[in-house]
Parts: structure tokens; C-alpha cells; sequence
């Protein structure tokens, strides 16, 4: 036709949305049901899968049929035949997972040049070059083609091999595309560990725990990796599984270098932040990979690589000793294993204590991140820590939203707004600088700001309307 090359790429373009659509009309129209069904949805590497590639034809008119599984090295075909009305055919196929398959996850990650706190940064996804722009994830690589004939119109359909399982029997069933996973999956605990620079250090508990997808029994070796001068006890633990999908945890105790050597390292940029991570091994090979789920009852499921790493962090901090926390838990709240980090003796307040117990034993008592949102029972007995408060008590109230304006839940009249100070670097004052919560045991000052990465600071008691007390 001679066009011009934006005049073919229009065209393809538009035909490449077309033909698609055509065939789905053509199946409706003909009422044929294709499905392509795998029996496990969660798979490693180098494991046999059976495959079911399904086919119903409801109509009227003999329809031409040839299928093909893809995906699973060469291509696994069944043998072409005709498709009579009323009639059905169920073509199983037993392939094998590539020994190299790429582990199932997102095809985007954060770019590795971005630096939090520079003067010229750009915070960003890097999507993988492989996978067409805009789509929301990386398309399964295991897949059915039906290759088809309907009165004489041959056309292709291709359509993912997904798993399905039954979620409950009220919602039904379910299906995602094949997960490609670790034979062994390794999650580290806690994320962020913090030791002191001042204090002789005590030994820290890590935990590691390794789910089996291996089909059947298995053993492996767990160890951790560290930094120069730390030590790990025991060295290695061997974890032993029965069966797939079976988890195991191996604890160990990390014991850091003297407060010193700390000391010294983090007075270096940077000294003051070590990595310790964990691997598997099983008959000569190595395994470091993890994966977070991510899955709701109104989506598929979804998967992110997670490294078995924690964040050490040497800090100069002191705590007062034999201080004693009582904590109203909240939402998504990590607190509380952080002050327990730093040796704070911290206990849980439940409904029960809240409403009729001894507070008075606890130097103070916090509410978690969005408390008065997520707690009735904090809403409903809120002026038992006001009593605590009048007694001498001290009560710290973490991030909360406006439902924290539902009521009068501080001493004095106040509420939160809706200001918000977005510039990472904007400058901070300190009203009242030598008050002692800035001081001691900790002196809090302008390097304690540096270096945030979102807003500076958000939803803040609104000078409206506050009491003047506060």
C-alpha cells in the first residue's frame, strides 16, 4: 500500500487491539469455553506441573481445536482434532518448570542512584526493559494457545495457565497466576535492630524462619552473614522439614562488637549502620530470598522479593534504667519492638488493665500510631489516663488523625489540623530548647532531623482553638 511508517504502526496498532476482540466475539457467538488450569500455584524451579487445557463447546457447529502449553522449554502440544457440538475435551499435559525460571515478582524496583537528603535527588521506580511500559505487572510466562477454527475462520486465543483454589466455601473459588518460588523462601526478624554505642552490649535475638516449597521432606543449613567482629551462636542450625509448605524458625543470638569498637566505627560517615543477613543451603546449593504476599479478598495474588537482611543501626543512645512502659497497641505499630530494643522493660495494655487496673506501676504509659481511630476501648476509657496523667503519670500520644477531634480526649480543649509541612528540609524549632524532654537522657537537637525522606511534618495539634496550657 506504500504508507508511511506512523500510517503502518497506526494500523497495527489498532489491529493488534481488533483481533482480540474479534476472537472473543467469535467464541461467544460459537459458545465455546476454553480455560487452561494448572494443579499447583506455587512452583520452584526444575518441578514437574500438570497442566489442564480445557475446551467446551455448547454450540451447534464443530469447531477445529489444537492446544499448546508455553512456557515450559519446548512447547507441550496435544494433538489436533475436531471439537463436536456438546462435546468437551480436557488435553493434561505433565511439563517440567525451567530449572532457571525467574522468581515471580515486580517488574519495577527503587532506583539504586537515589540518595535521601540530597540537594538534587529524583525518588523513583526503574521498570525492567522487558516488559512492555504501563502494565501493572509482569505478564506470566506460562501460558495456553488455542489455536481454532469456526466455520471455516481459523484465529488464535492465548490465555494464562492459573491456579485455582477455594478460599472459603462462602466466597468461592479463587485463582492467581503460577508463583515461581525459592525451593527455600528465608524471612529475617526483626527488620531494624539497634544497639548501643555507650552501653556494654548485650547479646540481640534474631530469628530466621524458612518455609520448605520443596515437593516433600527436606533439610537445610541456616547461617547468618556478618559484619567484621560480630558473632552469631550458634554458627549454623540445621532446620528439618516433612513436608511442603512446612515452616521452620532458627534462633539465634547476635552478639556485637564492645560498645567501643562501636563507637569508634560510627564516628566514620556511615559507620554507624551494618547489614547481617541469613541463607539456606541444601545439597550444595544456596538459597537467599524471600517474598512478602500481597493479597486481598477482592484481588489476585501478588508477590515482592524481600532480602533476609537486618538493618543494624549503632546509636548513641541511653535509656533510664528499670523504666517501665505500659503500651495500648495501634495500627501497623513497630514501637514497641523497637523500645524493647533499647532495653526498655515494655508491657501490653489490653482492654481489662485499660479499664480497671493498676496503672500507677508504669513510669509511662503510650498509645500506638492511630490508637483513637482503631481502639474503642481507648475512646471509652480515655479519662483513665487523664487520671494517670493528674496522679504524676506521664502519657505519650502518638500519630493520630482527626478522629482524635471526635472528643475531648487531652486535659485541655485542642484538635488536630490539616497543616502539613511538606519540605523534607525545611528547619525545625525547638520551642523551648532546654526543656528536659530535649536534653536527657538523650539530647535531641537539628542532626536528629536530618536526613527524613517524607513530609517534615503532618496533621499537628492546630493553634486554633488550643488551650493555652498546652
Amino acid at each position: 500500500m506504500n504508507l508511511p511508517e506512523n500510517a503502518k504502526y497506526e494500523i497495527d496498532f489498532r489491529l493488534a487491539q481488533k483481533e482480540p476482540q474479534f476472537a472473543k466475539a467469535l467464541l461467544l457467538a460459537a459458545d465455546v469455553r476454553l480455560d487452561a488450569v494448572a494443579r499447583d500455584g506455587l512452583v520452584v524451579g526444575g518441578q514437574p506441573l500438570v497442566v489442564d487445557l480445557l475446551a467446551a463447546n455448547r454450540g451447534k457447529t464443530a469447531v477445529e481445536l489444537q492446544v499448546t502449553a508455553n512456557g515450559f522449554g519446548a512447547p507441550a502440544a496435544c494433538d489436533a482434532a475436531p471439537l463436536a457440538p456438546n462435546a468437551s475435551k480436557n488435553c493434561n499435559k505433565t511439563v517440567t518448570v525451567p530449572a532457571d525460571a525467574r522468581l515471580t515478582a515486580a517488574h519495577f524496583k527503587s532506583d539504586p542512584n537515589f540518595v535521601p537528603g540530597a540537594a538534587k535527588y529524583v525518588a523513583r521506580y526503574i521498570f525492567d526493559a522487558d516488559v512492555p511500559f504501563g502494565l501493572p505487572f509482569r505478564p506470566t510466562p506460562f501460558t495456553a494457545t488455542f489455536n481454532l477454527a469456526v466455520a471455516g475462520t481459523p484465529f488464535t486465543v492465548t490465555l494464562p495457565i492459573q491456579a485455582r483454589f477455594e478460599r472459603d466455601i462462602f466466597a468461592g473459588e479463587k485463582r492467581s497466576d503460577i508463583h515461581v518460588v525459592p525451593a527455600f523462601a528465608v524471612e529475617t526478624t526483626p527488620d531494624i535492630l539497634v544497639v548501643s554505642t555507650t552501653a556494654a552490649g548485650s547479646a540481640k535475638d534474631v530469628r530466621v524462619t524458612v518455609t520448605n516449597h520443596a515437593k516433600g521432606a527436606a533439610k537445610a543449613d541456616v547461617q547468618l552473614q556478618l559484619p567484621q567482629g560480630w558473632r552469631a551462636t550458634p554458627a549454623t542450625q540445621t532446620v528439618t522439614f516433612s513436608r511442603e509448605d512446612e515452616q521452620m524458625t532458627a534462633r539465634f543470638s547476635l552478639q556485637p562488637p564492645p560498645a567501643a569498637t562501636l563507637a569508634a566505627a560510627a564516628m566514620k560517615p556511615g559507620g554507624n549502620q551494618f547489614k547481617v543477613s541469613a541463607s539456606v543451603t541444601a545439597n550444595g546449593q544456596s538459597y537467599a530470598q524471600g517474598y512478602q504476599v500481597i493479597e486481598y479478598p477482592h484481588t489476585t495474588r501478588r508477590h515482592v522479593l524481600v532480602d533476609p537482611t537486618i538493618a543494624v543501626k549503632a546509636l548513641d543512645v541511653s535509656v533510664r534504667p528499670n523504666i517501665s512502659v505500659g503500651y495500648i497497641m495501634g495500627v501497623g505499630d513497630e514501637v514497641p519492638a523497637s523500645l524493647e530494643q533499647l532495653g526498655v522493660k515494655l508491657s501490653m495494655i489490653g482492654t481489662d488493665e485499660l479499664a480497671w487496673g493498676d496503672l500507677s506501676k508504669y513510669d509511662v504509659v503510650m498509645t500506638g500510631v492511630r490508637a483513637y481511630e482503631r481502639r474503642n476501648d481507648l475512646r471509652a476509657y480515655n479519662q483513665r489516663l487523664l487520671d494517670y496523667a493528674k496522679a504524676g503519670g506521664t502519657v505519650i500520644v502518638q500519630y493520630n488523625k482527626f478522629e482524635f477531634n471526635e472528643a475531648q480526649y487531652g486535659p485541655y480543649p485542642g484538635k488536630v489540623g490539616r497543616e502539613r509541612v511538606t519540605d523534607e528540609n525545611a528547619e525545625m524549632k525547638l520551642l523551648d530548647p532546654a526543656h528536659p524532654v530535649f536534653n536527657g537522657p538523650n539530647k535531641i537537637g537539628r542532626a536528629d532531623w536530618a536526613n527524613w525522606v517524607q513530609e517534615r511534618g503532618l496533621y499537628f495539634f492546630d493553634e486554633q482553638g488550643r488551650d493555652p496550657q498546652y
